[in-house]
């Protein structure tokens, strides 16, 4: 068999051609150097904001405030008190001397803040707050909505809505909720009405109570 000698030599020359062209390059570039690009750089930043320049987004405020017209809260009456006791209800009339059948009468309002919310507003039951229990338990009483002050006498309550019915043990809650327009748009005037049954016992003679409502309030 002849062996065509001159293609082998061509093909091996071909090789050793391209070899020399990569190792060319790579003195050019440097061999294990990283390869850069040049390119001009810019980034955009957006922060989170209210509609208007430079606004923060923020959250809302929420607060109710009562009015049971001791001095407290300046000249607008309306003051915060978050914790038991809490605001005094003034009963009258007689309130520390009562006999069997005697109706005594306390008036306040509620309004939320001038920069809260509006609100959905629940009373709850009376707790103890030291009250004798039995005298605790023997007495009872009402509450209605939208009663002035004025209008709320233990003689003639005019007007309102029930919002505890007469006759209800201290721990009755309110049969509904009642609305607070927002920013202290709107006040609430309530009217509380303590009853000593005529049937009292004699056993409860001498004894004290000081019942405490919580109004539940819930931002709308």
């Amino acid at each position: 068999m002849v062996v065509d000698r001159s293609f082998r030599n061509s093909a091996t020359r071909q090789r050793r051609g391209k070899v020399r062209a990569i190792l060319a390059g790579c003195a050019v570039l440097g061999v294990g150097a990283a390869v850069t690009l040049a390119a001009w750089t810019d980034s955009e930043w957006v922060w989170g904001g209210g509609a208007g320049d430079g606004e923060n987004i923020g959250t809302s405020q929420f607060n109710v405030l009562q009015n049971v017209w001791d001095g407290a809260g300046g000249t607008a009456n309306f003051t915060d008190r978050e914790s038991i006791p809490g605001g005094q209800l003034r009963f009258q009339p007689n309130a520390t001397g009562l006999t069997p059948g005697d109706t005594i009468t306390a008036a306040m309002q509620l309004q939320t803040a001038s920069t809260s919310d509006a609100a959905t507003v629940s009373l709850q039951g009376a707790v103890l707050n030291g009250s004798d229990p039995d005298l605790f338990a023997a007495m009872t009483y009402a509450a209605y909505e939208d009663v002035s002050r004025t209008d709320c006498q233990a003689d003639n309550i005019a007007g309102g809505t029930v919002l505890v019915a007469p006759g209800s043990p201290l721990s009755q809650a309110g049969a509904a909720a009642f609305g607070l327009a927002a920013n202290g748009g709107s006040t609430m005037d309530l009217c509380f009405v303590l009853t000593l049954p005529a049937n009292a016992s004699d056993a409860l003679q001498g004894l004290q109570v000081s019942p405490a409502w919580d109004f539940t309030a819930d931002s709308v």
